[in-house]
């Protein structure tokens, strides 16, 4: 997207093309950013860039037709704070004056540039094209394109994804939330839901389980939504060496049911596990 509303040849700018065209070598020394914005009737008046910009990066020019491409890589590095950014400028050598700002555009909407702290490894390039004719002896357009993907900013950019996306999922492994739910279902006992990030543990203790008859579903407890789990889950206990149950948990409606497998639970019984899964 071109974020420039204005593009124009300043009045240095103009007096070094009348040279050009007698036939002097344009020459671009540098790119400079500018951090605040001027009237558009100043633009031309202006001898360098506002205040409160960086140099940016010249890459190597190519031709397409008979214009002139300049790319231009802006980077934060190195950055301490961040600003906005208004203007960019183009200085060119002139054989008489020295270095002028030859040309310069500003932006219709501040484009925050972000610390290096902030947004490590942030890149934005812009193309400047050059076209000289005898009818129009200058003019400038600047295309944005956006975030770069030169190759050695790519490798840099997925090396730091790696690493935030390595640090976000240990900020969520190390979120920690429980909650205990008591006189569920049976007469006595509890349900602990530990919620490790994404990873979720039911640990379940109930001392007196009373009958519950061979292949019969028990309902004991409805879980908090939050902690239903992505499909329905299922784990087979066996317990006092002969009895065996299946524990469910519906991801539908948060349903933790008990199904007895063998035997009768009687009120000696007790169950007691834990059944792990992702959110």
């Amino acid at each position: 997207m071109n974020i420039w509303e204005n593009a124009v040849l300043t009045d240095k700018g103009e007096a070094l093309q009348a040279k050009l065209l007698n036939g002097q070598t344009l020459k671009i020394k540098r790119v400079t950013t500018g951090a605040k914005k001027v009237p558009v009737v100043d633009l031309r008046q202006q001898t360098e860039v506002t205040e409160g910009g960086y140099d940016i990066t010249l890459q190597p020019s190519r031709a397409e037709g008979e214009k002139m491409i300049l790319q231009v890589l802006l980077e934060n590095k190195g950055i301490k704070e961040s600003y906005d950014l208004w203007q960019v400028g183009v200085y060119a050598e002139d054989p008489d004056e020295g270095e002028v700002l030859f040309c310069l555009a500003q932006a219709a909407q501040a484009k925050n540039i972000p610390s290096e702290e902030e947004s490590p490894g942030f890149s934005v390039t812009w193309d400047f094209c050059f076209d000289i004719s005898n009818t129009a002896p200058f003019e400038v357009v600047m295309n944005s394109a956006g975030l770069v993907n030169i190759e050695a900013y790519q490798v840099h950019t997925e090396a730091i994804e790696r690493t935030n996306s390595r640090i976000n999922s240990l900020n969520s492994a190390l979120e920690y939330e429980m909650e205990e739910y008591t006189q569920a279902g049976f007469n006595s006992g509890s349900i602990y839901a530990e919620k490790f990030g994404e990873i979720m543990n039911l640990t379940f203790n109930f001392t007196y389980a009373q009958d519950v008859q061979p292949d019969t579903t028990i309902t004991v407890y409805i879980l908090p939504k939050k902690f239903w789990p992505k499909k329905s889950m299922k784990v087979t206990f066996v317990h006092n060496g002969y009895i065996s149950l299946l524990l469910f948990v519906n991801n539908e409606n948060g349903a933790v049911s008990f199904k007895a497998i063998s035997g009768k639970y009687t009120a000696d019984t007790w169950i007691y596990g834990t059944l792990t899964y992702m959110l």
